[in-house]
């Protein structure tokens, strides 16, 4: 289940639609919104369980989806304009996407725990690292004063 919609991207500009004639299509925007997701859920699934379902936990993804999608779109529409602005002449902040980087920021945070997902389900400890011996209850065995390494 998406966090954001293609129409939820809209959202973030004046007077764009997506269809099938558009600059960008929905098909497009909707691969996009796929791909960051991906990327999200990557990130998020070091802590909670994926698929996250609680209402409010979904509200932040969502947030940081748009912001990150909303970023992509813009930059190739204005790579598919008939005179894209150069690079050069676009203030640094606009450059980056002030979003953009804020979205990134908050989905470090949630990575680092600083922004806890009340209503997503964590990972228990059980879920942490997997090793061969872990999973097969293979006790570790060290011995003193001897060269194990």
């Amino acid at each position: 289940m998406a966090y954001a919609t293609a129409t939820d991207i809209e959202a973030e500009f004046k007077n764009i639609t997506f269809d099938t004639s558009s600059a960008i299509t929905e098909t497009e925007v909707t691969e996009y919104i796929n791909q960051e997701e991906a990327y999200i859920n990557a990130i998020v699934s070091n802590r909670y369980e994926i698929p996250i379902t609680g209402n409010e936990a979904r509200k932040i993804l969502k947030n940081i989806s748009i912001a990150c999608v909303a970023y992509r779109v813009a930059k190739v529409l204005n790579l598919k304009k008939d005179v894209p602005i150069p690079e050069k002449f676009v203030p640094q902040a606009i450059n980056e996407g002030a979003a953009y980087r804020e979205a990134k920021k908050k989905l470090e945070m949630i990575q680092k725990g600083k922004v806890i997902l009340d209503d997503a389900t964590a990972l228990s400890s059980q879920q942490g690292v997997k090793s061969y011996n872990a999973s097969n209850n293979i006790l570790p065995i060290w011995e003193r004063d001897t060269r194990q390494w």
